[in-house]
């Protein structure tokens, strides 16, 4: 006992001494294959696409290996969101690196506060129905658990897109803190500065509960995602963040895709780690979420902030980049159109769908979501699950047209999938996952006309 008190004690002293260092990073990629087939009433339905399956193997030899699975532990400092597509992609097609990143999480102290969960596919939540949005977060933080063999505490929102009716759903299901840009949050109280004392913070939501927000430095983050050049010299890139962010107190967490580390920069990956292995040399303390909610000091004085509602950290123009309603990425006219075309059909055929599903088969979320968490690995990897969804379901006593339903469900949420929206240029590949699924819904329910 007297052992843990003098533990807690000094985390408590190096937590008021040392500015917070970290890097808040995103393990992802979209599904890259989707392939089902099934037979209605003599009638064959068949949806699919392939996008560069390849380069999944590519990433992971440059980053996910590396940086997650050549390491006894994750590295203190490290915050990292391993999303559901791509444990599928890694168990499937690389399970000797998924077992390796598995175990390296087991190893790792406070594994709860420091592995991210997801909501199973990359959507843009406040675009949903809270439904789907609680549904959603629930059945990722399951398929998490049973990955991982724990619960995570922290949630990683599909590109940061927050909306406080989001938090309510996330807190519902047990997350406890979401990392934002610091762009994302507003109605700072008067003579706080967000930064080295302040960089976790919270807000209360709608049903009066608190959702703590660990902010990334919107700045710094840009900097080092955006200036091949600033991950040359980690030593040199510490000696940096000594000089400005800690001289001046500033927020030092920074916030970006881990692809950043090894894929779109080769060798980055060596420089992540040794960041992290000498940044209490350079006067900081490794974040660690367990440890500052704990914090006496943090419970006693805590931030209270708002969130800038339907904001992301790459669009701030009211999710408009998922909508067709803003320039982001520079598209061009008929660009945009395709884009807002894609979100109205979707979003119209989720509503068909929610809407036949509650009046003819209430209750059904709880079955849809487990059956989602069974084939996900199928779903994400381009594996025909069409006749294993056809048999779990009758032999629940369910007919076809629940499964046409459920099918169409799957359908227009994997369409959802952010890559679909999120370039500008024209003909890009990623469009076709919007495309294929709504072609594929038009299929299976001809009852419902756009």
């Amino acid at each position: 006992m007297l052992a843990e008190l003098e533990k807690s004690a000094k985390i408590e002293i190096a937590l008021a001494e040392n500015p917070l260092f970290g890097v808040l990073a995103h393990a992802y990629q979209p599904p890259r294959s989707f392939n089902v087939e099934l037979t209605f009433s003599g009638k064959l339905h068949h949806t699919s696409f392939s996008i560069f399956p390849a380069i999944n193997g590519e990433i992971t030899d440059q980053v996910y290996k590396p940086i997650l699975g050549e390491v006894e532990h994750l590295p203190p400092g490290l915050v990292v969101s391993i999303y559901a597509p791509l444990r599928s992609y890694l168990k499937r097609n690389e399970p000797g690196v998924f077992a390796r990143v598995r175990e390296a999480v087991r190893n790792t102290a406070d594994r709860e506060y420091v592995v991210l969960g997801d909501p199973l596919v990359h959507v843009i939540l406040p675009l949903l129905p809270s439904s789907d949005q609680e549904m959603l977060l629930s059945a990722g933080r399951q398929a998490f658990t049973d990955d991982f063999g724990f619960a995570p505490k922290g949630l990683w929102l599909p590109e940061t897109a927050v909306s406080k009716e989001v938090l309510v759903s996330a807190r519902s299901v047990g997350y406890e803190f979401v990392p934002l840009r610091d762009s994302q949050v507003t109605n700072i109280p008067y003579g706080t500065c967000l930064d080295a004392k302040h960089n976790v913070c919270v807000v209360k939501t709608a049903n009066n509960q608190e959702m703590a927000i660990l902010l990334g430095n919107s700045g710094l983050s840009g900097f080092v995602s955006f200036q091949p050049w600033s991950t040359y010299n980690a030593e040199g890139f510490m000696a940096g963040r000594q000089q400005n962010e800690q001289k001046s107190g500033s927020n030092a967490l920074m916030m970006m895709d881990l692809e950043r580390f090894g894929h779109h920069q080769k060798g980055a990956n060596d420089f992540l780690k040794r960041i992290l292995e000498i940044q209490e040399g350079y006067g900081f303390s490794p974040i660690n979420m367990r440890q500052v909610l704990e914090a006496k000091d943090w419970r006693r004085e805590k931030t209270y902030v708002d969130v800038n509602d339907n904001t992301s950290w790459s669009c701030d123009h009211d999710l408009g980049r998922w909508t067709g309603q803003c320039g982001c990425d520079s598209p061009s006219e008929s660009t945009r159109r395709i884009k807002q075309e894609f979100h109205e059909n979707l979003t119209k055929m989720n509503e068909f769908i929610n809407t036949s599903l509650d009046t003819r088969f209430p209750g059904w979320r709880s079955e849809f979501s487990n059956l989602f968490i069974s084939f996900a690995d199928d779903i994400f990897t381009g594996t025909n699950f069409g006749p294993s969804l056809d048999q779990m379901v009758k032999s629940a006593g369910g007919n076809e047209a629940k499964i046409k339903l459920y099918l169409a469900k799957i359908e227009v949420m994997v369409g959802m999938t952010s890559c679909g929206w999120f370039f500008g240029a024209d003909d890009r590949p990623e469009r076709s996952i919007p495309s294929s699924m709504i072609r594929g819904v038009k299929n299976l329910l001809p009852e419902f006309c756009i």
